[in-house]
């Protein structure tokens, strides 16, 4: 079940009419007098926002009880493997190998776009670490930690941590390997649409339990959300219960940019919208989809845009802009958000507190 795909379903499990028994995935059997105060769902002692939350650590804690991660599949190419390929990693199938080749003959800037958005990563590491002081990031999306990792960005300052999350069985195998051999890392099985499935981990929570900013880092997730409404609900899930002064960062896949009243830009663009409908069928489910920058600043709303807002990856804070290639080329959206000081509630009462 999606927290986000039946928003009544789970107003009614979270806050039971008056009168009416209570909601037995909820409460236990003794809360079923409605006069009974209902005690709350346990949550590994995470600590929220004193701010009344969009959906509530209930209705999150019942969508991840029933999440179930995606089947294992070993036959059709995998997403963190073609990155990996185009990152010069040597962990792709022969499978992950054809459709590289496939697709590159369709959109030949794609090594360069692969590229562009993990140099644009490993800048807005550095960005978070040297100028804001952050040294512990979460990270959705982050793929095989082989070719390029985060953490090779972030473990060399002491107090440095990563905590990696990814919903596929494949990736994650690998990444709780790397967790064995390193005490900095931990990996977590989890889904960006199914935030109880992240933020009620033991790992996730030793990151937030402290108080002190995090990064949250969005790599080719947000893009794999056809509902612009759900990506949205799943990011304040996830910012509101950030610490202060936290940053977010993100990409996303696009074609915003480029000419299309100029025959090649038009041509690039189709070949893109293209390679995104044909990867969805056996890479992505559901597809690729393609946001304007307006788009993803609509998704982004509520956080405050670090310098130069929203740009291409290789435009980014980028010290040597490559000579003949322009920034809408790379075709991948980047942006760093910072997270806004919570305000005070107006008033505290039982609804308003969260879960303890």
């Amino acid at each position: 079940m999606n927290a986000f795909q039946s928003p009544e379903t789970l107003a009614h499990r979270d806050n039971p009419q008056p009168g009416r028994k209570c909601d037995s995935m909820l409460f236990p059997p003794q809360c079923a007098d409605s006069s009974s105060a209902p005690e709350p769902v346990p949550t590994s002692g995470i600590s929220m926002s004193t701010t009344r939350p969009s959906i509530s650590d209930k209705a999150l804690k019942i969508a991840a009880d029933e999440w179930t991660p995606p089947p294992l599949d070993l036959e059709n190419e995998n997403p963190s493997r073609i990155r990996d390929f185009y990152l010069g990693g040597d962990r792709s199938f022969a499978v992950d190998r054809d459709w590289c080749t496939n697709a590159t003959r369709l959109v030949p800037p794609l090594p360069r776009v692969y590229r562009d958005e993990r140099d644009f990563l490993s800048r807005a590491i550095r960005f978070a670490t040297q100028r804001r002081g952050i040294h512990r990031f979460l990270v959705l999306g982050a793929g095989l930690p082989f070719a390029r990792p985060v953490h090779d960005d972030v473990l060399p300052h002491p107090h440095g941590r990563v905590v990696y999350v990814e919903p596929d069985d494949y990736v994650a195998a690998h990444l709780k390997l790397f967790a064995q051999k390193l005490p900095q890392i931990a990996a977590v099985q989890g889904d960006f649409l199914e935030p109880g499935t992240v933020l009620f981990h033991d790992s996730v929570h030793a990151l937030l339990r402290t108080g002190t900013p995090i990064g949250l880092v969005l790599t080719g997730v947000l893009e794999t959300i056809a509902d612009t409404r759900d990506a949205i609900a799943a990011l304040k899930c996830f910012t509101e219960r950030l610490p202060p002064g936290s940053v977010v960062v993100v990409t996303h896949a696009t074609v915003d940019g480029l000419d299309t009243g100029e025959a090649a830009d038009a041509a690039l663009a189709e070949r893109r919208r293209l390679l995104c409908r044909t990867y969805g069928r056996t890479a992505h489910r559901p597809p690729c989809h393609l946001r304007t920058a307006e788009q993803l600043r609509e998704i982004l709303a509520g956080l405050r845009l670090v310098q130069p807002g929203i740009t291409h990856t290789s435009a980014w804070h980028s010290p040597r802009p490559a000579r003949g290639f322009r920034p809408a080329e790379s075709l991948c959206l980047a942006a760093v958000a910072g997270v806004r000081k919570p305000r005070p509630p107006r008033s505290m009462s039982a609804d308003a507190r969260v879960v303890a």
